[in-house]
Order: structure tokens, then C-alpha cells, then sequence
């Protein structure tokens, strides 16, 4: 709701209207010559293939890392919701990864997981963006901005969201316990593991 695989589409198309010669539509903008624009968003199986909306998004993911060079834009949305939360972390973390380091293309890469940032954050080749809103602190209230600023969001405001689809509350009341509860155990698996990682340097320095 917050625009931003409206913002991923619109890229994309700015830059093809810009290297056929049209106007883009903006006040000014910079734009490098782009050799091949790979996308990885929406989600739909390919049943007479016998092959999974997951399956499919990871054929594409396959392209995009294969083919994709300093000059390509790539656009991933959401990589990895389609299985496990650690697994689809996992994976968008390696190719994250891989994109940066790697392949080392321009790359609109968005994402729920705020372990994937917390990672990247801090990276000089990654710019953490965000879409941006403003939220009534006490009604839980959203209001969406449509705008691509600088930043991250610690929360997905998921719930919220959900308030605003006008789910009943009592379901609601579940799923911030649960929300509550999942953040209290994902808290101390990070804690656990940054000791662990800790003890591992210190081992190796030793």
C-alpha cells in the first residue's frame, strides 16, 4: 500500500522511455545507459509445468544472477516471501549479496525483513530507502505519503494495515500477542547469535 512496486514498475519504464528518446517525467534526472532491465516481481505458478509460485520466482532469481552485469538494472521484489522465513531470508541475503559484490549492478531490491537490512545498513555500496507515512501513535492510524526518501522503517506495520482492512479486532488482539512474542524470540536468537559470532572472532584473533 505504501506504493513501492508501483515505484519498481515506474523505474523500469522510465528508463526504456529514456533510451528510446522520450521524455521521462520528472523535473531533471541523470540516468546511465542500461544493457538489459531483469525483473523479479509479482508471483504466479506455471501448473501445466508442475512447477510452484516459488519455483518460479527462483528460475528468474536464476537469470538475474547469471545474466546481470554492472550495466543491467535489476529490480527484485519481496525475494524469498514464498517459503520459510528463514529460508526466504537466507536466500535474499545471498543474493543481495551476490548482486552487491558480485555482479555489482544497479539493483531496486525491497524487502519485509528487517534482519536483511539491519545487515546491509551500514554497507557503502547499499542505500537503504523506504516508502514514506505518517502513523497516529495512539489510533494505530496510516497514512501513506508516496514518497521515496531516504531511510528504513523498523516496522512493516503489517497489523495496522490489517486494522485498516477492518479485520475484527478480537483476531487482531491474537496477532499482536503474536507479533509480540515472535519479536521477544527473534530478539534473543540475534543475541545469541552475535555472542556466538563474537566468540568465533575471538577464537580466531586467539
Amino acid at each position: 500500500m505504501g506504493g513501492k512496486s508501483t515505484l519498481l514498475r515506474q523505474t523500469c519504464i522510465a528508463i526504456i522511455m529514456a533510451q528510446i528518446g522520450c521524455y521521462v517525467p520528472s523535473d531533471s534526472c541523470k540516468l546511465s545507459v542500461i544493457d538489459r532491465i531483469f525483473t523479479r516481481i509479482g508471483a504466479s505458478d506455471r501448473i501445466l509445468e508442475n512447477k510452484s509460485t516459488f519455483f518460479v520466482e527462483m528460475e528468474e532469481t536464476k537469470a538475474i544472477v547469471e545474466q546481470s552485469t554492472p550495466y543491467s538494472l535489476v529490480i527484485m521484489d519481496e525475494l524469498g516471501r514464498g517459503t520459510s522465513t528463514f529460508d526466504g531470508y537466507s536466500i535474499a541475503h545471498a543474493v543481495l549479496s551476490y548482486q552487491v559484490k558480485k555482479n555489482k549492478c544497479m539493483t531496486l531490491f525491497t524487502t519485509h525483513y528487517h534482519m536483511l537490512v539491519d545487515s546491509f545498513k551500514d554497507d557503502s555500496e547499499v542505500q537503504p530507502m523506504k516508502m514514506s507515512f505518517d502513523i497516529d501513535e495512539e489510533s494505530g492510524d496510516i497514512t501513506f505519503l508516496y514518497k521515496f526518501v531516504k531511510g528504513y522503517t523498523n516496522d512493516s506495520q503489517g497489523i495496522n494495515v490489517a486494522k485498516m482492512a477492518k479485520i475484527p479486532q478480537t483476531v487482531l488482539d491474537i496477532a499482536k500477542k503474536q507479533s509480540d512474542l515472535f519479536r521477544e524470540k527473534l530478539k534473543l536468537l540475534e543475541d545469541k547469535c552475535k555472542t556466538r559470532s563474537k566468540t568465533k572472532d575471538e577464537l580466531i584473533k586467539a
